[in-house]
């Protein structure tokens, strides 16, 4: 799911799976206006005249201007090898590196084509996001496999909130508090941007569930910064899949859940929706079920209203 603030223009940035043959088109449903705009490619195709024996550094025919981060993913298409997906990791001059070598040698008698995935759009507040909700969106594209054209589309749903959630977790933070990762950053990466953002949807997930029984979610949470040091150690945790060290990434799990309940003992959220914190707003317990209560032992239990004021007594029937 996406996220957009409520009354601020969206940027929606979007990578193709493969190389494409036209713009994709973005259309959202929903909105106070029809939405449906074509795509700008981040940056526009090179040709490559020549690799070096490496297979990663990559000769361009004219001098390209310098790279940005949001631009790093492409295809290199060629005539006799088909195409490649791949990671750049720097653009200067006429050269270009990839990030990792291609898996095998490949023709260049002819020349190939380096072509940047990322397109986007922007969504206007005066279409969709000046409302808050949830709207759908499809990405239509048409998809060049080569000798033939495949129309696909794609779907989700972009949600527009005051306050989309947010631990504040970066990566300077995250390697401050493990100092020991900092050398465990992939090869096709330049920090752990990705395993952070892919942690912070997991931490979402978790406490989407213990909210849901009241109807809310994890963007009404005001204090999104106590869940950061269990944000931090599930984002550990994956490092340390991807090393597959999985004992310590199972120590790591079972830290962030603890942490995430003590943040849960004491959360503080907008019930009524205005944005302000209300007196019956803070300091809320949404943690799971208690070994205590009979109704339910188990950890990831959430009491619903009735359970909240049912009290059990003496002789009640099952």
């Amino acid at each position: 799911m996406r996220k957009a603030i409520t009354s601020q223009a969206y940027l929606f940035e979007w990578n193709s799976p493969s190389p494409l043959s036209g713009a994709p088109t973005l259309s959202l449903t929903g909105g106070a206006l029809a939405y449906s705009e074509a795509m700008t490619q981040s940056r526009a195709n090179v040709t490559v005249s020549a690799i070096a024996a490496d297979r990663r550094t990559l000769t361009l025919t004219g001098s390209a201007d310098s790279l940005h981060r949001d631009q790093a993913k492409g295809y290199l298409v060629t005539d006799g090898d088909t195409w490649f997906s791949v990671t750049i990791s720097r653009v200067v001059g006429t050269s270009a590196i990839l990030a990792e070598p291609l898996p095998r040698e490949i023709d260049l008698s002819t020349n190939a084509t380096l072509v940047f995935s990322m397109y986007y759009a922007t969504v206007t507040t005066a279409a969709v996001t000046s409302v808050s909700g949830y709207y759908s969106y499809s990405v239509a594209y048409s998809a060049d496999q080569g000798s033939q054209n495949h129309s696909k589309i794609e779907r989700g749903t972009l949600k527009v909130t005051p306050k989309p959630f947010d631990t504040g977790l970066d990566h300077d933070e995250f390697v401050a508090t493990f100092a020991n990762l900092a050398d465990m950053i992939p090869r096709r990466q330049s920090d752990f941007s990705a395993q952070i953002k892919a942690s912070l949807d997991e931490i979402a997930l978790m406490i989407r569930n213990h909210l849901s029984a009241d109807d809310l979610t994890e963007d009404e949470v005001f204090n999104a910064e106590s869940f950061k040091l269990a944000h931090a150690y599930c984002a550990a945790a994956r490092v340390y899949e991807l090393a597959l060290q999985l004992d310590v990434a199972a120590a790591m799990r079972a830290r962030c859940e603890e942490l995430l309940d003590s943040a849960l003992s004491s959360v503080t959220l907008d019930i009524d929706g205005d944005g302000i914190i209300d007196s019956n707003e803070e300091n809320l317990s949404k943690v799971g079920g208690s070994a205590r209560d009979f109704r339910a032992s188990w950890r990831f239990f959430n009491k619903n209203e009735y359970d909240k004021r049912f009290t059990p007594k003496r002789g009640m029937r099952h």
